[in-house]
């Protein structure tokens, strides 16, 4: 359910930019992972956002969560919450006021349950230690808050006295899910947390993320490159390439009349039932982000590709309302 219509966005990345930089025996590195990124996410409203590998997916979101270990560094632009004023990033902020905020207005499901979890304690500890500290109360009481949470996200409390290595793998993506949502969170980044579990799985933990957002109005990213995922659970849909944001609008406009040429390759991957027909590749591979081709970065791959894509950036244009795009063949004579 989206929240298109509220005024003020619960996320607004404005030219975001977030590069790895080395520097070893004398020789200076720099990759340009994020490069440029402006986008919203509206409150009550799951973002999505799509790319292959390597196209700055998981960077963009560590830097909006303000995850940035060396090398990684923001150095341009802002990735402003409604729920903290007066910072243009997380990792801006005082340590205090992200520790304050940290699973009580934002929370991150990971791709690996494992990397939440500490395999030496039971499930009981680890809601503790995220989120005690946020809802009070005496040990008694918290506890019988989280048996209510588990209960509501159809899990059963007994899990809280295992360790993790007795649950399934879809069983500790639900757990993660719970701990992540335990605080009722305003927003809550999801890095492609399905990508290890089967289709069966993968269905269930999709629904209970859809169920949960609904019930608390949180606002979602969701980062995957499984586009049949974003069709059945985005609201909005968002497309990455090296490193950039090339097309973003509604779900279901994107996917009945996408605009980009990569955009179009990505949906044409999907399997359809009865369809026997070969689908056709993408020649090349994503280029170099420490020495990018000039211009639009796809151009090298596209079948649309002219002379002034190999030199000028094309602009983000809203070609049709709500649908954005940067591309010279979609929107001629646009560039940044």
């Amino acid at each position: 359910m989206s929240g298109a219509g509220d005024a003020v966005p619960v996320l607004q990345v404005r030219d975001l930019q977030a590069h790895f930089r080395t520097h070893y025996f004398g020789v200076n590195r720099e990759v340009r992972a994020v490069d440029g990124v402006t986008f919203e996410v509206n409150r009550n409203e799951i973002y999505g956002l799509a790319g292959e590998s390597s196209s700055g997916k998981t960077t963009l979101v560590k830097t909006i969560a303000g995850l940035l270990k060396p090398p990684l560094e923001m150095v341009g632009g802002s990735a402003r919450f409604s729920f903290l004023p007066g910072w243009d990033a997380i990792g801006r902020a005082p340590p205090e006021v992200v520790r304050a905020i940290r699973w009580r207005h934002l929370s991150y499901i990971m791709q690996g349950s494992m990397n939440v979890l500490n395999p030496l304690r039971r499930v009981r500890y680890s809601f503790r230690d995220f989120a005690w500290r946020h809802l009070g109360g005496s040990k008694v009481e918290f506890d019988a808050r989280v048996v209510a949470h588990m209960e509501r996200v159809k899990l059963d409390p007994s899990v809280l006295d295992a360790y993790p290595h007795e649950l399934s793998g879809g069983m500790r993506q639900r757990v993660t899910i719970a701990l992540a949502t335990i605080c009722k969170p305003d927003f809550i980044i999801a890095d492609e947390p399905t990508t290890a579990l089967d289709v069966v799985v993968q269905k269930d933990v999709l629904g209970m993320i859809r169920a949960i957002q609904c019930e608390m109005g949180s606002s979602i990213l969701f980062i995957t490159h499984d586009m049949g995922v974003h069709a059945a659970l985005t609201d909005r849909l968002g497309i990455m390439y090296a490193g950039r944001l090339v097309e973003d609008g509604e779900t279901p406009e994107i996917f009945s009349r996408p605009l980009h040429p990569y955009t179009r390759h990505l949906i044409a991957s999907l399997p359809r039932i009865g369809d026997t027909e070969q689908r056709e590749g993408l020649d090349g591979t994503p280029p170099n982000l420490a020495a990018p081709p000039p211009g639009c970065r796809f151009h090298p791959r596209c079948p649309l590709a002219m002379p002034v894509c190999t030199t000028i950036v094309p602009a983000m244009v809203e070609t049709l309302p709500g649908h954005r795009v940067a591309c010279h063949a979609v929107n001629p004579g646009m560039a940044t």
